[in-house]
């Protein structure tokens, strides 16, 4: 893929927030705006043309209106309880009917990405299957995918390791970047709260 891709996002947003105590990560605030908000608003600054969220259950009514009012498709995993795979899974699948030639792969507990990150992954994608971010010498997210891997996500709901095998199967190149919020994912009370 040597020209530019056209770019779009699965956003996974299907978890129940347990760690937490129950909360719907994507309606957590930081600065002032949703982490889903936020991770939008990020994505289309590099010019994003499609972007799906996973939502599931208990949120999923909630999630599901903020992410449409927000402009983005809305996929239901009914059973997220299966494991994130079958969130990407649906994702995927999902993303694939629409015109995006790359998506980036994007828990919604990770809002904090910096839009020139986005666009390392973009410039660095070329005719690798995935770009990943690497910061302080480990894997980041979002990894940037481009479409030649997407049905082999679609499909990694009983793979052992899921998406993670995929990837690691693939062409993938690591783009460094000194962002530290490819690293940063919320998972307790704390981490909220040191993002707010």
């Amino acid at each position: 893929m040597t020209a530019r891709p056209r770019l779009g996002a699965v956003i996974l947003a299907a978890g129940a927030g347990e760690r937490l105590g129950g909360a719907a990560k994507a309606l957590l605030v930081s600065n002032g705006r949703t982490y889903l908000e936020r991770i939008t608003t990020t994505a289309r600054a590099v010019g994003v043309v499609d972007a799906v969220v996973v939502v599931g259950p208990p949120f999923g009514a909630v999630v599901s209106d903020h992410a449409r009012a927000l402009g983005l498709r809305v996929v239901v995993n009914p059973e997220p309880a299966r494991g994130m795979a079958s969130s990407v899974a649906l994702g995927f699948a999902a993303i694939a009917e629409g015109e995006a030639d790359a998506a980036w792969l994007w828990p919604v507990d990770i809002p904090v990405v910096a839009v020139e990150t986005l666009r390392a992954l973009v410039a660095s994608l070329g005719d690798h299957d995935v770009a990943q971010p690497r910061c302080e010498g480990r894997g980041g997210h979002p990894p940037l995918i481009a479409r030649a891997v997407w049905s082999r996500l679609a499909a990694c709901t009983n793979l052992a390791g899921g998406a993670r095998t995929v990837i690691q199967a693939s062409n993938v190149t690591a783009v460094v970047v000194g962002d530290a919020g490819v690293l940063r994912d919320v998972d307790t009370r704390a981490d909220a709260e040191a993002l707010a």
